[in-house]
């Protein structure tokens, strides 16, 4: 992937793809699009082919997507389902038709059928049925998969999936009601901290709230002066991996891996599958998670979690196979420990706002190097032009 070559980056204020766009920056990709969902809204396929057929870029990282927790998701399928596949057939459908050279799509571990055999190997896919929790999400990710593998080999594009495990990271959503486990874990500890040090005016800053509205907020969720009521038994297990690594992969995957590299075959020659699974280290129960948080950030509170199994427990377990993973050469490099307190310390800080900044200061500069250039360039002809007139 040429360090000149223009990459569009969709979804590029999210958890993924924020990352996505910091570790391009990093290897020195400066040639980088993104837009707000103000300037591009995915959903309008004329705007979104428009968009395409003006800018003709060469790489598409896919990491856009309409998501929310388990809450959101049990009260919107019908929106989830509608929005998620409408914008990825839009800008996946564009990126075909436009000579994109490469496109990483981000789907997710829930496509894989509620009841599939551990570890979760890719070609399990489609062979049972989704969890309800999440069915709607779930469809509009293995479209998305099938959309990408059928243009593979329909036009021979070059189209590539990843199923991430969960996923935490610096620019989470940290939205106690609309968040992903680990980040509603995080969120809820760090409330907890600010009222069990009697600092109430960082813990109403935090929630925007009055003293009063604040104490209630934590109050509904568990959040008390000495301890925390944590939802289900803690465990349910899951492995996680962080944004940073997960980037770095699909950063890797434009440079060194094609479709054919992702491709299993049954005994027949039949195609069972054609994505890999991302995933890091062994699975740690949702306790021991809260716990290592607890640690991390100094949390002198209890943590109280439910007795008796329910629905809120979940799935016990989920792991994912690294089999095919293993074998395209690529290592992650950030520990569950040092991932969190990154995070943690991000948040503290400022966290998104203080990482949208920075994307927005990255942005700017790359604007500024380019006019820069093009006054030089400017300069020089008109240095050569008068030159000749001598």
């Amino acid at each position: 992937m040429d360090k000149n070559f223009k990459i569009y980056i969709a979804g590029h204020r999210g958890l993924v793809g924020s990352a996505i766009v910091e570790e391009l920056q990093k290897q020195g990709y400066t040639n980088l699009i993104y837009k707000t969902h103000n300037e591009l809204d995915l959903i309008n396929q004329k705007a979104v082919n428009e968009f395409f057929e003006q800018e003709k870029p060469d790489y598409v990282f896919y990491s856009a997507a309409f998501v929310g927790g388990f809450i959101k998701q049990k009260k919107y399928p019908a929106e989830f389902l509608y929005n998620n596949i409408t914008m990825q057939n839009n800008v996946i459908w564009a990126a075909a038709n436009n000579g994109v050279k490469k496109l990483i799509y981000l789907a997710s571990a829930c496509v894989f059928p509620k009841d599939a055999p551990l570890p979760l190997e890719e070609r399990y896919m489609l062979e049972g049925a989704f969890q309800p929790n999440n069915e709607s999400y779930a469809i509009g990710k293995v479209a998305g998969i099938k959309l990408c593998e059928y243009l593979n080999l329909e036009k021979g594009m070059n189209f590539l999936c990843v199923a991430p495990t969960s996923i935490y990271g610096e620019n989470d959503n940290f939205d106690i009601e609309d968040s992903h486990v680990q980040a509603g874990i995080f969120r809820k500890i760090y409330l907890a901290k600010m009222r069990n040090e009697n600092n109430i005016n960082a813990l109403c800053k935090d929630l925007n709230l009055n003293q009063k509205e604040a104490l209630e907020f934590c109050d509904k969720h568990g959040i008390f002066d000495n301890h925390i009521k944590m939802i289900g038994t803690g465990a349910a297990a899951r492995e996680f991996a962080n944004s940073r690594d997960l980037a770095g992969f699909c950063i890797y995957l434009a440079q060194n891996i094609d479709f054919k590299d992702l491709c299993e075959y049954d005994e027949k020659d039949n195609l069972i599958s054609s994505f890999v699974n991302f995933t890091d280290g062994e699975p740690v129960s949702i306790k021991e998670l809260s716990f290592l948080i607890a640690k991390l950030m100094d949390y002198k509170g209890e943590l109280i979690f439910e007795k008796e199994l329910s629905r809120d427990d979940g799935t016990l377990r989920k792991t994912m196979s690294r089999k095919k993973f293993n074998k395209l050469g690529y290592q992650n490099k950030i520990s569950l420990e040092k991932g969190l307190q990154t995070m943690i310390n991000s948040y503290s800080m400022g966290g998104v706002e203080s990482k949208y900044l920075q994307l927005k200061f990255a942005f700017l500069y790359n604007i500024i190097l380019k006019y820069n250039l093009l006054t030089l360039l400017l300069f020089y002809k008109t240095y050569k032009s008068l030159e000749g007139e001598k």
